[in-house]
């Protein structure tokens, strides 16, 4: 069950003797690209972000948010992922680091000469030949910084490699049939152990990159570590804090079976079917479940409509399940991040329209007239060309305080997801903004809670009469 991972300088010949052992070997291959993809797509960012993320040199922000470690982390996720039976080859940057502890990884390094490289990039970008030698050179000045600054090693130091190959003395077609060769030995068959140990590095990556890219835990809050298929977390204070949350997030995982804290050990299963365990009252409250701030579209309350339009357009919201869902409101701050208003897209359209924004009756009016949508009186009709004009473009430069409506409720980051939902019915809104004292800490959405209940009601529910479900008397 080897995975081989290539490396290469730019124009070497790896890609080619990568096709080569896919032919031989029919496992899967995957280029850097591939896997940049399957990461954007798992984690929530384009591959121009995963590149700048893992491939470009660090500023001080970066490192100081260990930028380059969480991106390295969806990269190995997402190989892993795509390799999970075990075997596979990948050509691209880092492979020789991504499986470098693990007993069945093959890492190989491919040179070549100048000489050899200079033609293939002329003939490949269609440069000139002191164009190509320049690229050359600038790639592997590159690629050597690289790794120095990510992994603190020599890209070119044959110790990272269980096999180097000059292609000047062993061409592609030898090169192949060299590894093929290895490959059929006994060396390189899967042992129980080895197996396990890839099945336990790839769930752990999973874990991390899931809690690092789609739960609404900070990357800190604890070490996982995964042994035999068990998952252990650990962590300080604020893992203690969190701990019912994080294990009932990580229970959710797929590949998950059974957690282990200092508390004891519970099955994902029992995490699934309990909805006790992280769900009471008692045990989780509004910090638990709510997104932060950072993750839902805010604006200072200094801000124009037209802001606050490119503010709700330009987000996303990623739930813990990965499911992505389109943010209704934009949510209004002041100056010392403490929750004043909030705005829908409706207000925002209204704000557009100068006549309907200064009539703060005109809305109960037309729900008074209009209470189920049917045909709007003449007189209200509003015109679609309207919202196109200058008028409307004038319009948007008005302040958001024009269009703000007050929050109608809030809870506080330790109140239970009882008074949360208490809440929400109340007072007939799917959004409650989550203080900690004055500042606002996050929101909860009605959508999170809904999907809550609507898992367990139809995971576990059954019709009357049916047979399965939840029954102690089954079988």
């Amino acid at each position: 069950m080897p995975i081989i991972t290539i490396s290469r300088r730019s124009c070497s010949g790896g890609a080619q003797l990568a096709e080569e052992l896919h032919q031989r070997l029919g496992w899967k291959i995957l280029s850097q690209e591939d896997v940049s993809s399957a990461a954007a797509k798992a984690y929530r960012m384009t591959e121009q972000e995963l590149f700048r993320g893992l491939y470009l040199p660090a500023n001080f922000y970066e490192r100081f948010t260990h930028r380059k470690t969480r991106y390295l982390l969806a990269t190995q996720a997402a190989v892993t992922e795509l390799f999970a039976d075990g075997n596979g080859i990948y050509h691209g940057l880092a492979g020789q680091f991504l499986f470098a502890d693990l007993c069945n990884g093959f890492k190989v390094r491919i040179v070549a000469p100048m000489e050899y490289r200079i033609e293939t990039a002329m003939q490949r970008f269609g440069l000139k030949r002191a164009e190509a030698k320049r690229h050359l050179r600038d790639a592997d000045e590159y690629r050597s910084r690289w790794s120095r600054q990510i992994f603190h090693a020599d890209i070119t130091d044959a110790d990272l490699y269980d096999l180097v190959i000059n292609l000047e003395h062993v061409g592609v077609d030898k090169a192949t049939t060299m590894i093929v060769d290895i490959m059929k030995g006994d060396d390189y068959q899967p042992t129980p152990q080895c197996v396990q140990d890839y099945r336990d590095f790839a769930l752990e990556r999973r874990i991390k990159a899931e809690l690092f890219f789609n739960s609404p835990y900070t990357p800190d809050i604890t070490r996982v570590e995964v042994r035999n298929s068990e998952v252990f977390l650990s962590g300080d204070k604020a893992f203690s804090a969190a701990e019912n949350g994080l294990v009932e997030f990580v229970g959710t995982i797929r590949g998950v079976e059974k957690i282990t804290t200092d508390h004891g050990t519970i099955g994902a299963m029992d995490i699934r079917l309990d909805p006790d365990f992280a769900l009471s009252s008692r045990d989780t409250t509004a910090r638990d479940v709510m997104l932060p701030p950072e993750r839902y579209p805010n604006c200072r309350l200094s801000c124009t409509i037209r802001e606050a339009i490119v503010a709700l357009s330009a987000s996303a919201v990623k739930l813990q399940d990965g499911y992505i869902m389109l943010p209704r409101y934009v949510l209004v701050l002041d100056n010392d991040d403490r929750l004043v208003g909030v705005v829908s897209r409706r207000e925002l359209l209204k704000g557009l329209i100068p006549h309907l924004r200064d009539d703060r009756e005109t809305e109960a009016h037309i729900k008074e007239l209009v209470p189920f949508g049917g045909s709007m009186p003449l007189d209200l009709t509003i015109r679609w060309t309207s919202l196109f004009s200058h008028l409307a473009i004038e319009a948007s430069t008005t302040p958001i305080r024009s269009v703000m409506v007050p929050i109608k409720g809030t809870v506080q980051v330790d109140d239970s997801l009882s008074t949360v939902i208490s809440t929400m019915l109340h007072h007939g809104v799917d959004l409650v903004a989550v203080l900690d004292g004055e500042k606002v800490a996050g929101v909860v959405l009605m959508t999170n809670i809904f999907d809550i209940v609507a898992q367990f009601i139809m995971e576990y529910g059954q019709a009357p009469g049916s047979d399965g479900g939840m029954d102690d008397d089954d079988g």
